[in-house]
């Protein structure tokens, strides 16, 4: 009720001082807004005026200079009856009498000038039409003008620059240029010559209404427009000075009235705003008394607008209050804890959904699962990939017998597991563990199947393509491994017993010089252990530890000189054809190896085609080869025929020790091996493509080396070899061999080249024999000389005592097995067994 009757007061002082105000300004309104609305009028028409009269004097034409006149008439009759003093107020007077009549004097006399000014350029712009043309005549026959009457054409020129001349002065000196040029015609006679020129130029010049009068009566008459001009717009700014004086007045006058009415509407500010006070007290208190009760309303109502948005992280106010709204406040908070349990659940069940769908659709694996009845329910893209189902094959609800059905053709089952995926007369679905799918291209499959609760199951499909492959591999290393490691022990004893073979029929050969039969048995005996020590050879290259000779091999001179022999070789029934190298291949290999690889194949070819058939050798340079990775240049060397070719299911095997297809005592089935062991002891790689009944090609991938650059590696450097003429340099030997009979043969061959050998069979008992004796010239060890010693480490210990003990180590492997030894050093000697005369020859040099 308070606020009521003070909202009432406030509306009746409000009304109280509207009408006051209203009727201030009705008197305003009357007094004083008449009075500037005629000064403002008064303004306008005479800045219009003085506008108006500045454009009269360059008004050209006769219509608009009449209704400029009008419109100048018009404004003075509108000054003359704003300048009459108000009705009511004989006292306000706007004098204006002495201006206007000056305008009016002015006015006229500036429509008089006008109006000769225009007569005066039509004139002038007869005379310059007329110089024109007389301009165009010389222009037409200016040659002759030139030649002829040069002063006319000078004053033709001055005539023009006469009849644009704005000042006296110019006008003056173009006046008598043009008396001195007219004498100067007369005296050459060129009015003669150009009559028709010369009249027009005379009566331009010399006629009482010239070029020259006309130009100057125009600039006088210019000059007078432009004073009068002048007067207006001083009598326009005379009138400006007035009317802003009077402004001046009529601004006291509004002054008084407008404190008049500021007076009537303080009285009724002072009125209003005690009242508004008077409501705003009541009003704080009326907020304190309300503020009380609905605060922790307030509060809570935003809360609850925010949870119902989504956002818990507002805390529920006035839960501690014991009355309603204490109440209300629990209900909230039970409300939002279980809006943050809903909200908790709903995020875990998202990201568990988005985790699942990721690892559905990312898995490496086909996954898919199927219903109770066996329907598909659910797959992933790599199912479908795996199994090259096509486009839009697989939908929710196919059969396993449909599913079955689109698995590409040529395929085969095999069971893993004594269940397989079937149907059953319950027409529940039993699995098996896993099951295997082989597909064309050598692809192989494996099922893995888990039942599920609800009768279902769910099957992964995963590729053992690779894995095979790798098992296959790892199969093959370690069967080369292990047969690499019986051939390498083979080979070593083997050596042991050609180095007594050979040193003794040596050693017998030099006492059968006069002997000429003995001497051809122990030649033929010779030969035979030189064949087993390259049949030796051959067995340390299929376990990949024979040693090579590298060298540059053009790969293209290598086949042409082989042609003959190859031909020679295959037989008459085969063609033999060399194709031209792309690129000269060159290699870095054992040529003498390479060539028996060659042979190999060729006869490996020749016997795929017992009817005959063609044989092909080509070579090219492979820029990025893919089967030698991280070789930039490699050399492909193909060996192809069009023989029978080789079963799919044999072209895996083909290169395993001792796999071999020809009946029993026909093949060893190591011809193959040893093309890949030297292959990929010389650092490539071996690659056969064949199809049966069409041919095989066996490609040889070696990596490049530009032709011309030498191609010895450490291994070739390390190799003793046969000086030409030794000079014994060593008397004294220690020779270190637990083998009885080669220590025997080795005696024997250093005392035949007048060494003095002392022998002893194991490392301890050389250090002793070295303790006790004068240090030998030459100390020659065996590297394997059983009981777990070995001959580096012995080297080692000779070094530690005895810094400048020469040490020549000696073993039936090659050097290459014992420089990962970790006891070896660069520069140690070495010479493999078997040795001859001649090489023990240039280590005691």
């Amino acid at each position: 009720m308070l606020l009521f009757a003070v909202t009432l007061a406030v509306a009746v002082v409000g009304l109280l001082g509207m009408r006051a105000n209203q009727r201030a300004l009705d008197d305003f309104e009357a007094s004083v807004v008449p009075e500037i609305a005629r000064v403002l009028g008064l303004s306008e028409k005479v800045a219009q005026v003085a506008a108006v009269a500045s454009g009269m004097a360059d008004t050209d034409s006769p219509e608009l200079l009449r209704s400029d006149t009008l419109l100048l008439q018009s404004l003075l009759g509108d000054i003359r009856q704003l300048s009459s003093p108000l009705p009511g107020h004989p006292d306000r007077e706007f004098a204006t009498a002495g201006e206007l009549g000056g305008i009016d004097l002015d006015l006229t006399r500036l429509m008089t000038l006008a109006s000769q000014h225009q007569a005066l350029q039509e004139s002038l712009a007869q005379q310059r039409r007329q110089l024109d043309n007389a301009g165009d005549e010389i222009f037409l026959r200016r040659n002759v003008i030139t030649r002829d009457t040069p002063t006319l054409l000078n004053l033709w020129v001055v005539l023009s620059t006469a009849s644009v001349a704005d000042s006296d002065a110019a006008l003056g000196s173009a006046e008598s240029d043009s008396e001195a040029l007219w004498l100067q015609v007369r005296g050459r006679g060129e009015s003669a010559r150009q009559p028709q020129l010369a009249a027009v130029l005379d009566r331009l010049s010399n006629s009482p209404d010239s070029v020259f009068a006309r130009r100057r009566e125009l600039n006088t008459n210019e000059k007078d427009i432009d004073y009068l001009v002048l007067l207006m717009r001083a009598h326009a700014d005379q009138l400006e000075v007035r009317a802003g004086r009077y402004v001046r007045e009529l601004r006291e006058v509004a002054a008084e009235r407008r404190e008049l009415v500021n007076r009537a509407v303080a009285s009724g500010e002072s009125g209003l705003l005690l009242l508004a006070i008077g409501g705003v007290v009541l009003a704080l208190l009326g907020v304190v008394y309300v503020e009380r009760v609905l605060r922790q309303m307030q509060s809570m109502t935003g809360v609850m607008t925010r949870l119902a948005s989504g956002d818990t992280a507002q805390a529920i106010p006035a839960t501690e209050r014991k009355d309603e709204i204490g109440e209300l406040a629990r209900a909230c908070q039970v409300f939002r804890d279980n809006l943050l349990d809903k909200q908790r659940l709903s995020q875990g069940l998202d990201a568990q959904r988005r985790l699942l769908e990721s690892v559905f659709q990312s898995m490496t694996d086909g996954l898919s699962v199927h219903d109770a009845d066996g329907h598909l329910v659910a797959w992933n893209p790599t199912f479908a990939q795996l199994l090259d189902f096509p486009g839009g094959f697989l939908r929710p609800g196919l059969s396993l017998a449909n599913l079955h059905n689109g698995v590409p053709y040529a395929t085969r089952w095999r069971a893993v597991a004594r269940e397989t995926a079937t149907r059953t007369r319950d027409r529940r679905i039993r699995v098996a563990t896993s099951a295997e799918l082989q597909l064309s291209g050598d692809r192989i499959l494996e099922f893995h199947c888990q039942g599920m609760p609800d009768g279902g199951w769910v099957a992964v499909c995963r590729d053992l393509t690779a894995r095979r492959a790798v098992e296959a591999d790892l199969r093959q290393a370690q069967k080369m491994e292990v047969l690499g490691q019986l051939t390498g022990g083979v080979a070593h004893d083997f050596n042991n017993f050609l180095m007594a073979i050979l040193g003794n029929l040596e050693l017998l050969q030099a006492g059968l010089a006069n002997q000429s039969d003995n001497q051809a048995l122990a030649e033929r005996a010779r030969r035979a252990a030189d064949r087993a020590s390259q049949l030796t050879r051959r067995l340390l290259a299929f376990a990949r530890r024979q040693p090579l000779l590298p060298e540059s091999v053009a790969v293209d001179d290598m086949l042409a000189e082989m042609m003959d022999l190859v031909e020679y070789c295959v037989g008459d029934t085969i063609e033999v054809r060399l194709c031209p190298a792309l690129g000269r291949p060159v290699v870095e290999a054992d040529r003498g190896q390479l060539e028996n690889t060659v042979f190999n194949l060729v006869l490996n070819s020749a016997a795929a085609m017992p009817d005959g058939g063609s044989l092909t050798l080509s070579a090219e340079c492979v820029e990025q080869p893919e089967r030698l990775p991280g070789v930039a240049r490699g050399v492909v060397l193909r060996v192809a025929d069009s023989g029978t070719g080789i079963p799919p299911a044999l072209l895996g095997k083909v290169t395993e020790p001792f796999f071999t297809t020809k009946p029993p005592g026909e093949g060893s089935g190591l011809g193959l091996s040893i093309v890949y062991g030297f292959v990929r002891q010389s650092g490539g790689d071996l690659q056969i493509h064949s199809t049966l009944g069409q041919g095989s090609t066996v490609e040889l991938w070696l990596p490049a080396t530009r032709r011309g650059e030498p191609g010895v590696t450490p291994a070739a450097v390390a190799i003793a070899r046969e000086p030409l003429a030794p000079r014994m340099l060593t008397t004294t030997a220690l020779l270190v061999e637990d083998d009885p009979e080669v220590c025997e043969t080795t005696r024997a061959m250093l005392a035949s080249l007048g060494a003095t050998c002392h022998a002893v069979a194991t490392a301890e008992a050389a250090m002793q024999w070295l303790a006790a004796h004068d240090l030998p010239g030459l100390v020659l060890s065996d590297i394997s000389l059983g009981h777990g010693e070995d001959g580096i480490a012995l080297a080692k210990r000779i070094r530690v005592r005895w810094p400048h003990q020469l040490v020549v180590l000696t073993s039936g492997l090659p050097l290459e097995s014992h420089l990962m030894h970790p006891d070896w050093v660069a520069g140690q000697g070495f010479i493999a067994k078997p040795f001859t005369l001649p090489a023990l020859a240039g280590v005691l040099s």
